[in-house]
Order: C-alpha cells, then structure tokens, then sequence
C-alpha cells in the first residue's frame, strides 16, 4: 500500500504521520548531506594525520611527508569511509533536531518483524545473484574488480571487523537515509514512483561506479544489477513507509557478498 508519493491515496497515511515526514524535508538537503559528509570525513582525516604524526612520527618528518604516508594505509581508507558514512547519518539527524523531528519518526518508523526477516532473505538472494554474474565475467574483468578493491580488503581481525562495521550497519544506513529517505521522497511528491524510484536507483547504480572502472559488458551488467536492487531498495522503502526494511536488506546484501573473504581472513587464509 502507497503511503507517500504523489500518486498515494489520501486515506493511505494519518496526516500528521505524512506531515511529518514530508514537512521534515528540503530540497537543499540533497546538497546538505553530500556537504555535510566531505566536510566530516576532511576534519577527521586532518585530525588523524595530525595525531600520527605527532605520537608516531620519527623525528624530522614533516607534516606533509608523513600525510603521504598516512593518506596510503589501510586503516586511513577504512577510517575516512567511516567518516563520510557517519557524516551523512549525522548531518541528517542535525537537520532534523533543527527542524523539531526524530530520525525514528520521519525514517525509521516500527514495521513488522516478519518484514525485516523478509527483506534479509532478499538481500542474501540478490548477493548470490550478483556472486553468479561476477563468476560469468572474463578474468581480466574480475581481476580488475579485485584491484579496484584492494586497498580495503582486510588482512587482519581489527580490519574485516571494520569493514563489517561499515559495510553492513553504516553504508545501508547512510546509503538508505540519503537516497531512499531524502531522494526518493522529495521526488516522489513532483512524480509518480516508478519514475522516481527509477532516477534514484540509476544514481544508487552510478555511485558505486563499476561502469566507469569497468567499461564494457561487465561494467553494465554489474550497473544494471545494482539498478535492480535500488529498485527494490525503493519499493520496499515506498510500501512499508520505512528504512528499516531497506537497511536491513541492504546489510544482508553486503553481508553475503563480504562472507567468503571475511571468512577467509578469520580462518587464516590468503584474502
């Protein structure tokens, strides 16, 4: 049942429920949360530069000379990846204590439990579907996703615990909150949902850029499965009138998709 949208019934929500939810919104934050994450992520990756080389670096290195080294470590990458994330969750939940509104009541209303169990089971069926394509691509293809990803793969228990972090609780959450909380409504009060749900899952697809790292069939195919799951991403958003269920899907999708390597970390074994 449509609860939000141009093309929702008027009987489909209690008006100070869509109220709330709609009035909670501005256009400008589609550049405010982008805005707030950079600058976030900027004054924690200054502030960690700072930090090490002022416990850590030998004597005579500068601050710039140890920023080079810094800025190429792993535990940098995974620590600005945080950053931006945590950036665009709590520069979302500025705006709204600005604007008198909870996190919980405009995006993460209570669904049912069976929803949540629901949208688990899907994200781990469109992992394996997405683990199906990457074997069909050519192995200079799959190389190529391995390279792209290297600098964050984990070769240590604090590094695949950190990325667990952030790949299945804080980039759903942020991911969800900016692009199926605040895109997705704002435009679906302009358009009809396929049309918004689909502008959003093109630019969901676009983010994660296999079609600019991958050109040709494999970068299409990859954009056009994550085109599908923002889809989905956005319908379960649209009918259930929450971010829970798309989160939690979003998780389990990362999830299933981290399982092997993280696995393999833990157990020993070359990553």
């Amino acid at each position: 049942m449509a609860i939000w949208g141009s093309d929702a019934a008027p009987n489909e929500a209690p008006p100070r429920q869509h109220d709330v939810r709609v009035s909670a919104l501005r256009w400008y934050d589609l550049v405010l949360l982008p805005l707030g994450a950079a600058g976030f992520a900027l004054v924690t990756g200054l502030f960690l530069v700072l930090a090490d080389w002022i416990f850590l670096a030998p004597d005579g290195a500068t601050p710039g000379q140890w920023a080079r080294s810094v800025s190429s470590s792993v535990w940098f990458a995974y620590a600005l990846q945080i950053a931006l994330y945590a950036g665009v969750v709590l520069t979302g939940f500025a705006l709204l204590r600005w604007r008198g509104c909870r996190l919980s009541e405009v995006y993460f209303p209570r669904v049912r439990f069976r929803s949540v169990l629901a949208a688990g089971g899907l994200g781990a069926i469109f992992a394996g579907l997405f683990m199906g394509l990457l074997s069909l691509l050519p192995p200079e293809t799959q190389q190529q996703l391995i390279e792209q990803s290297e600098l964050l793969s984990p070769t240590s228990g604090g590094e695949a615990l950190a990325l667990l972090f952030l790949a299945v609780l804080l980039a759903p959450l942020a991911e969800e909150l900016y692009f199926r909380g605040v895109m997705l409504r704002l435009l679906s009060e302009k358009m009809r949902f396929v049309t918004s749900a689909s502008l959003t899952a093109i630019l969901f697809s676009l983010s994660h850029g296999h079609l600019f790292v991958l050109p040709g069939p494999g970068g299409w195919a990859l954009t056009g499965l994550l085109f599908t799951v923002g889809f989905v991403f956005a319908a379960l958003a649209r009918f259930t009138g929450s971010l829970r269920v798309p989160v939690v899907m979003h998780g389990a999708y990362n999830a299933v998709l981290l399982a092997p390597g993280v696995t393999a970390v833990f157990n020993g074994l070359p990553f």
